[in-house]
């Protein structure tokens, strides 16, 4: 056998389609490995579709098998205090479907059943923060609808499943207005809370987490509440499931490499028992939920309490060994230079009025597709540096404001320097001692970006507008 045809490649800087070439709608969403295929389940919101299933051998060919979960799934209660709405009535008395997030489903040795939890709301907003439960005799089948609740009275938004070796299986998700996670042992069939056995972090807000256990240590990893836009991802370890966790620890950088957590795949080779582990994330597009995508990575372990998550422009898998392995192309070179107090990004704009050559710097909300937000950092003599927005270079116009110019061979655009902080964020400085600066939302436009002179930012006030 060739050994090349068990060595994949997964892209993560192109668009993911299916074998029909579709794109796969599988966001927020679980893989399970059953009888030789990964089937990956996730949110499908076309139409009255809900939940997608494909399946796939390698990773990289992805087979859509069907719509597990719809509108018109049929339904049946577990008991009586679960409610099988599935388009609920707004206020004038209109039906709205209702909204499926973060599907996770695991097999039930016990019963033979797949067993699918998620988050629901109502279609109009996020007030009513229920679990909600289906199952299913085959892993890709018609899915029977059980109903969604509040687990003992609590919220429930974005969540995860997570399956200890013993096959007892527990739910985990974002409470109390996302402010705790909160785990659940679940009944030996999967279809009910049995007890709520740990608050993890109360009060840090996480959310879209992802539970594994790796030589008898579990590791949690999630992320910061900032709605569509990507933050620093963190993991946790322990060493008992509902003992004392670790503090949270930084994973990836400051935006997680834009992307959130979706779920952890373990890869086990095919000829042995050695294990790698890929981290999923979905890469949200702000502008447009359906033009996001995904992020496929490496988790590895520097020891048996660490974990790093490191980009990749291509993630290799070796199927057989089961060993995931790294490639990075060119465009790891690129970077997005985001303001942390405004939430907003600097980007390349229209023709300055100083000069025919050169072109304003603009603030605007995150684009994935909006190349002039991309910029490359040279570094010359001294730490100086240069950024550079494809052929045209940061520098400095009048009063106080910024422009692009053409760019030049010589070290006279070296003239920033990018001091980085205490908690990885950067201060972007001149020459003559000024930092970059941005302000809030301007009439007709999203703010501005100038210079002015560093000062010691008062945290009562809110985030740091020299803050990168």
């Amino acid at each position: 056998m060739d050994e090349n045809a068990n060595i994949v490649t997964l892209l993560n800087s192109a668009p993911l389609l299916d074998m029909s070439g579709n794109p796969v709608h599988a966001h927020g969403g679980h893989m399970l490995y059953k009888d030789g295929y990964y089937y990956w389940f996730g949110e499908n919101r076309m139409d009255r579709r809900r939940v997608n299933c494909y399946r796939s051998v390698d990773l990289v060919n992805w087979e859509w098998r069907n719509d597990v979960l719809t509108l018109d799934s049929p339904v049946q209660p577990i008991y009586h205090r679960t409610t099988l709405e599935l388009e609920p009535l707004d206020r004038e008395g209109r039906q709205t479907g209702a909204v499926i997030e973060r599907p996770k489903v695991l097999y039930n040795k016990l019963t033979g059943r797949f067993v699918m939890w998620m988050h629901w709301e109502n279609g109009r907003d996020y007030s009513d923060a229920r679990c909600a439960i289906a199952d299913c005799g085959t892993v890709d089948g018609d899915y029977v609808y059980r109903g969604s609740f509040n687990p003992i009275g609590n919220m429930s938004r974005d969540c995860t499943l997570f399956q200890d070796d013993d096959g007892t299986a527990y739910f985990i998700s974002a409470a109390r207005e996302n402010a705790d996670l909160i785990m659940y042992r679940l009944s030996p069939d999967y279809l009910s809370i049995e007890e709520q056995v740990k608050t993890l972090w109360p009060g840090q807000a996480r959310e879209a987490p992802a539970l594994m256990k790796r030589q008898g240590v579990y590791f949690l990893i999630s992320s910061a509440c900032t709605g569509w836009l990507p933050n620093q991802g963190t993991y946790a370890w322990s060493e008992e499931l509902f003992g004392r966790w670790s503090p949270l620890l930084p994973l990836g950088d400051i935006t997680t490499y834009d992307s959130q957590p979706a779920f952890i795949v373990p890869i086990v080779g095919t000829d042995n028992d050695q294990c790698s582990y890929l981290y999923v994330g979905d890469r949200w597009d702000p502008a447009d939920y359906y033009a996001s995508s995904y992020v496929f990575l490496p988790l590895s372990f520097p020891s048996d309490r660490e974990m790093k998550l490191d980009w990749a422009e291509r993630t290799v898998i070796d199927l057989r060994k089961g060993i995931v392995a790294v490639e990075c192309g060119s465009g790891s070179g690129l970077f997005r230079l985001k303001s942390l107090g405004m939430g907003i990004y600097l980007a390349a704009g229209n023709q300055s009025i100083e000069h025919e050559e050169t072109l304003n710097v603009e603030v605007r909300t995150l684009s994935y597709e909006d190349q002039q937000q991309r910029w490359t950092v040279e570094y010359g003599e001294k730490g100086r540096a240069r950024i550079r927005n494809n052929v045209k270079v940061l520098s400095i116009g009048s009063l106080n404001s910024l422009l692009l110019e053409p760019i030049r061979d010589n070290e006279d655009q070296f003239i920033w320097l990018l001091t980085e902080t205490e908690a990885g964020s950067l201060t972007i400085g001149s020459n003559d001692g000024r930092v970059l600066t941005v302000a809030g939302e301007q009439r007709g436009g999203w703010g501005c970006v100038f210079l002015e002179s560093k000062r010691c930012h008062d945290p009562r006030l809110g985030a740091d507008p020299q803050l990168f």
